[in-house]
């Protein structure tokens, strides 16, 4: 065989196959026609999906991942986007949203943050029981941006506290954490004041706050403190007048 015939031959599978991506990207067999959205609950549905920037002709494989991840992801409440496709034509959307984790109190208005000290959003007031958060100090902040403080450490700590409530699942139970002195933190579960010191240990000190609560079903009630500034086999609770 001649090499202009293998030249010929190499053209035309070249073409074919451009043909066939053609017609696969014109094909109504190959347009989106389901998106299932997974993982929201704060953002709407309805506002991610105008985000996406589909349309009744939109192919699946030719769809921009890229593009849309970056338009939703300018509501602040979404982390993070992942897609996937299954052919021929259903999409699935997952997102991951921030979750509001506290509140911090700014010339009247509060600003809401996420685990992360990342300033959500500016409310003239506090929508859900969250806890506020008390002795940071900043003169200013950015939508969107973690919170500039003026002591780092004092916020790490704030935090550090904010995710280990997160995680055991207290951190609706608690009305305030103060950190005027970073040394001894406090947490608040309305009257009832838990001195827990810095951050060692940070993790089995909100474990046994959850367990001294467990034990005290009216502790919302209770004016008292606990010194939890060391580890002890056994804590007492201090009664306030």
């Amino acid at each position: 065989m001649s090499f202009s015939g293998k030249k010929f031959k190499i053209t035309i599978a070249i073409c074919c196959v451009v043909l066939v991506i053609i017609l696969v990207l014109v094909s109504p067999l190959f347009y989106i026609q389901e998106v299932i959205i997974q993982g929201n609950s704060r953002v709407g549905r309805f506002v991610i999906e105008n985000k996406l920037g589909i349309f009744p002709t939109t192919n699946i494989l030719s769809f921009n991942t890229r593009n849309a991840r970056r338009r939703i992801m300018t509501n602040l409440y979404i982390d993070n986007v992942h897609f996937r496709r299954d052919l021929p034509g259903r999409l699935y959307v997952t997102v991951v949203e921030r979750r509001p984790s506290a509140y911090v109190e700014h010339f009247g208005s509060f600003l809401r943050l996420d685990d992360n000290g990342r300033v959500l959003e500016i409310r003239p007031y506090t929508i859900e029981p969250l806890p506020l958060l008390e002795g940071l100090q900043f003169s200013r902040f950015v939508l969107g941006e973690i919170l500039d403080v003026a002591n780092a450490t004092d916020f790490d700590a704030v935090v550090l506290y904010t995710q280990l409530l997160v995680a055991h699942d207290l951190i609706h139970s608690i009305s305030h954490i103060n950190v005027s002195d970073p040394t001894n933190i406090r947490i608040f579960v309305n009257y009832l004041d838990f001195h827990v010191g810095g951050i060692t240990d940070a993790d089995e000190k909100v474990r046994t706050i959850v367990q001294i609560l467990y034990a005290l079903p009216d502790a919302g009630r209770i004016r008292a403190f606990v010194d939890m500034k060391e580890i002890r086999p056994q804590y007492n609770l201090e009664l306030l007048q």
